[in-house]
């Protein structure tokens, strides 16, 4: 008698059991006192997600624009911005994330008492502009008595470059698709090879921000072909250099004697004696230096001149020679 009683007791347990776990399930489905959410309803979620956990990013319920991107930095989803922050509330906020690569116009807005300031191709600037447009590798830096410490950076191109062989995406963005001539080509999702001469469009993503972002350019790694003429194998010459081989778009740049800078004449000449230092740069930023030397050399009119002086010195002897000879005879 007494077995079954017991046995009656644990089957009653086992039919009161599921029904006060059913209690505690609220009417979501979630189980009271958790916050998990539910995978299924995530499965076409295309927002902001957390980069650690994967999970969505929601609104904390006050209106924030702000999603966090590491310890000091944010980016505001309303200006698509990135804000980074140095120390309280100063702040310099930009259209670019760390690492980025554009061909635009990057925006630098400051906010609050800061020491920092920004160098371009390893030169600092007198102040930090509110708009860059040339291009250039560009650092932004804080700093205080002891040391500096880099906030981010970013490169500047033209739409036609040589300046870069592979976009290593920023920390936290992936690349969605990339052609090359206009044509699907194989990626890695950080590094994008872009050895090849032609015109490419990366296409790439915020992994944090679900942002997207464009580099639209046209990759030309070959320099000028310029001539020099009227230098022997030891890069010297003994009258003038000509420089040929130049397109209307390239720039040059011409140092005399380490110091002076000069141009070319109307012949494309340089003839003065001495040191010449020239660099000839295409719009893709490839270049093509020389250096070389002129010796002593005389132009047609200096040799001119020289023969008049020459004869002049030599008439005002004859004439002294002939004026003494005559004051002997008498």
């Amino acid at each position: 008698m007494r077995k079954l009683t017991i046995m009656i007791i644990f089957i009653l347990l086992g039919c009161l059991i599921p029904g006060m776990t059913a209690l505690a399930v609220g009417e979501d489905g979630q189980q009271e006192g958790t916050t998990t959410e539910n995978p299924v309803d995530n499965i076409d979620y295309t927002g902001p997600v957390d980069i650690i956990t994967g999970n969505p990013v929601h609104s904390d319920g006050t209106g924030s624009n702000y999603i966090n991107i590491s310890e000091n930095v944010q980016f505001n989803t309303e200006d698509r911005e990135y804000v980074y922050y140095l120390s309280g509330n100063t702040t310099i906020s930009s259209n670019v994330a760390d690492g980025m690569v554009v061909t635009d116009a990057v925006t630098l807005t400051r906010s609050g008492d800061m020491n920092a300031s920004i160098y371009k191709d390893g030169k600092a600037l007198s102040e930090i502009p509110s708009k860059v447009t040339e291009p250039g590798n560009y650092v932004v830096v804080t700093f205080d008595n002891n040391n500096e410490k880099q906030l981010f950076s970013f490169r500047i191109v033209n739409e036609i470059t040589g300046k870069i062989n592979y976009y290593v995406l920023p920390a936290g963005f992936t690349a969605r698709n990339v052609t090359y001539e206009d044509k699907p080509i194989a990626h890695g999702y950080g590094t994008i090879d872009l050895m090849n001469e032609g015109h490419y469009i990366i296409n790439y993503v915020c992994t944090v921000t679900n942002t997207e972002y464009k580099l639209d350019v046209t990759i030309d790694h070959t320099p000028p072909e310029i001539t020099f003429e009227g230098l022997d194998e030891e890069n010297n010459a003994k009258g003038p250099v000509t420089i040929s081989g130049m397109s209307k778009d390239d720039t040059i740049s011409i140092l005399f004697n380490d110091e002076e800078a000069v141009s070319l004449d109307s012949d494309n000449q340089v003839s003065e004696t001495g040191y010449y230092h020239v660099v000839i740069t295409d719009p893709a930023g490839n270049s093509v230096e020389k250096d070389f030397r002129i010796l002593l050399y005389l132009n047609v009119s200096a040799t001119l001149f020289i023969i008049a002086f020459a004869l002049v010195i030599v008439g005002v002897i004859v004439a002294l020679y002939i004026a003494r000879k005559r004051l002997r005879v008498r």
